[in-house]
């Protein structure tokens, strides 16, 4: 029986704190919701309210309270004037560019003369490098801004070079609550972007400059950073979005109109394979036909070991989640004929004013599932379909709706994907400081009752060559295993771009058009490996000259996509978070792979799922 939870069923009585106690005084007023989660600062741009320019803090540096609401670093007060911060990354291992921005339609000011306060317009330009340090020559023969309100990261190539250059644009949501998910994907762009300048250049003696963009207020954050790189930037390329609703409307509203090539390399959503794209959207990630077959059949498999009774669903309310909720629903209820199954969704997180409002959605949607006084189920199994914010409703679950101290044993917690790599950090974040206390002494069980099912998105040789250069570059931090995706999709690109000949403008659809000689089973076997970066010049001499192919090894696995949609095929795992008593270290839960799901034969969409041998 599947059943879906009504927002207008909530319960009259109050939610069940009490069997929490200490959680629910953490955070009584927002549902007993104590985390960082009880401050999942979001940005939301010019929707966020303050009081002080200390309510804005943004990735890209301190923003500013404009008549009560944040405005991010670099945008433009009310009054149309210009903002006076300057757009330098906060991250101390990131790009140093520093540049004061400045309203491209405010020609007040004759930039040619530093020293005229004459109303002349913008610059006139023949190359880069007659403009400011944060400007390119745009193609009408003016200085461009290459910075924006959401794009406040740019890298030019070291050495000084900024003329021959090709841009490249990313877009990725690195603010809160999405960082630190997100971050490590766009330090994989930067440092794959820095190998390829390191030990090549695209044919024309051409070198990659970055402009990286923040997205982390939602869809048309994602539009807006798009169209300033299409538009002003002028991109031929765009690594990201991170998340597929944002992937879906960046494609349709911007880059496919506009003929740029879109690498998407964490957006899994099925829709996005049935884009009329041009050829121009690809992605180094599985789509989630695959997942969702893998999750069928989990919870077959789990019903075998210990009756699947009671399982609640809840998705995020995005292409993601009501893709795979709505693959799933009816597979399981008739692979688990005596199940009673709830389902629900819950808002995307960016398409809240305020924290307030969101923990009261989310409040709503937990009271829903838990039912009133007269039918309020004993969920034996809760699968979460979403990314971060399943911090805050596993965590909240555990207040609200868990029947714990009534003698019912912990749910088994399922995440997918969107959450796999926070696993480890769901758990190290219990505690005081956190304000869930309360879970301290639960922390063993809810380790033990956590998985969760993701695309294989690593070959462990070429990762851990990856994994050394990522820690020399960004102070010893580990990479997640995410991160392989991103700097795949990034290096693939620039691969892609050198089979454009050297007098030829790099445009989106000569990257794709390159794109099918990635993929030659009879090309050049190129492994993103070893101790250099060898095989960087290797593939670019390859893909250089003539008709040359490549058959890539990427650090994320075989990247041999289908080039007539642009998706990639790949295994499924399971995720366990294993004991600090077991390995590797000892110290901390850590999150690994401990089951496969193995795909029957092409062009099979499901498989089976085997154990992984322990070491």
């Amino acid at each position: 029986m599947i059943r879906a939870c009504s927002h207008r069923e909530l319960r009259h009585g109050p939610p069940r704190v009490h069997r929490l106690g200490a959680l629910a005084s953490a955070c009584a007023a927002a549902l007993g919701l104590g985390v960082g989660g009880c401050s999942l600062a979001l940005d939301l741009d010019d929707q966020i309210k303050c009081s002080a320019d200390s309510d804005c803090p943004y990735n890209a540096g301190q923003g500013s309270c404009v008549d009560g609401f944040c405005r991010p670093p670099g945008a433009f007060d009310s009054t149309g004037a210009t903002a006076t911060e300057t757009g330098t990354s906060t991250d101390p291992t990131g790009p140093t560019t520093s540049a004061t921005l400045t309203d491209p339609s405010d020609t007040s000011v004759d930039s040619t003369d530093s020293s005229s306060t004459a109303t002349t317009g913008p610059a006139g330009c023949a190359l880069n490098s007659e403009c400011e340090s944060d400007q390119r020559c745009g193609a009408d023969g003016t200085c461009v801004d290459l910075l924006s309100a959401e794009c406040q990261i740019l890298e030019w190539p070291e050495g000084g070079e900024v003329d021959d250059v090709v841009f490249v644009g990313s877009i990725m949501p690195t603010s809160p609550p999405f960082d630190n998910l997100v971050q490590p994907l766009e330090n994989a762009v930067q440092l794959a972007i820095e190998d390829f300048n390191q030990e090549t250049s695209l044919p024309g003696d051409r070198k990659i400059a970055w402009v990286g963009c923040d997205d982390s207020a939602g869809g048309d954050a994602a539009t807006n950073a798009a169209t300033h790189l299409v538009s002003n930037v002028g991109v031929p390329a765009i690594i990201g979005p991170i998340f597929s609703e944002s992937v879906l409307q960046v494609a349709n509203d911007v880059a496919i109109p506009g003929g740029t090539f879109l690498m998407a390399p964490a957006s899994t959503a099925m829709s996005i394979a049935d884009l009329d794209d041009d050829n121009l959207v690809w992605r180094t990630i599985a789509g989630d036909v695959y997942q969702s077959n893998a999750l069928v059949d989990r919870f077959i498999d789990l019903d075998d070991q210990a009756e699947v009774s009671n399982l609640l669903i809840l998705a995020k309310d995005d292409a993601y989640g009501n893709g795979i909720l709505s693959a799933i629903l009816t597979d399981l209820e008739a692979a688990l004929p005596s199940a009673a199954i709830y389902y629900d969704t819950y808002p995307d997180p960016t398409t809240f004013a305020s924290q307030e409002e969101l923990l009261a959605s989310y409040g709503a949607v937990l009271a829903a599932a838990a039912g009133d006084d007269a039918n309020n189920p004993y969920y034996t199994h809760v699968l979460f379909i979403g990314t971060s914010e399943i911090q805050a409703l596993l965590y909240s679950y555990l207040g609200v709706v868990w029947q714990g101290a009534m003698g019912d044993p912990m749910p088994l917690f399922t995440v997918t994907h969107g959450a796999v790599p926070e696993l480890e950090r769901f758990i190290n974040e219990i505690g005081p400081g956190s304000g869930t206390g309360a879970l301290v002494p639960l922390k063993p069980l809810i380790e033990s009752r956590l998985q969760g099912t993701s695309p294989v998105v690593l070959n462990p040789e070429n990762f851990e060559a990856f994994s050394v250069r990522y820690r020399i570059r960004f102070n010893d931090e580990e990479p997640l295993t995410s991160s392989a995706l991103s700097y795949d999709a990034t290096m693939s690109t620039l691969f892609s771009m050198c089979t454009v000949a050297g007098d030829a403008p790099v445009t989106g659809a000569g990257v794709a058009a390159g794109m099918p000689r990635l993929v030659d089973a009879d090309g050049e076997f190129i492994s993103f490996s070893g101790s250099d970066l060898s095989f960087i010049a290797d593939a670019r001499n390859t893909l250089a000259t003539g008709d040359g192919s490549v058959d890539l090894q990427g650090v994320s696995g075989e990247l041999q996509w289908d080039v007539a949609t642009g998706d990639i095929r790949a295994d499924v795992w399971g995720w366990d978070v294993l004991d600090p008593s077991m390995p590797p270290d000892g110290s901390m839960p850590t999150a690994a792979p401990t089951r496969i799901y193995v795909l029957n034969p092409v062009p099979a969409t499901d498989g089976t799922w085997a154990d992984i041998p322990p070491g």
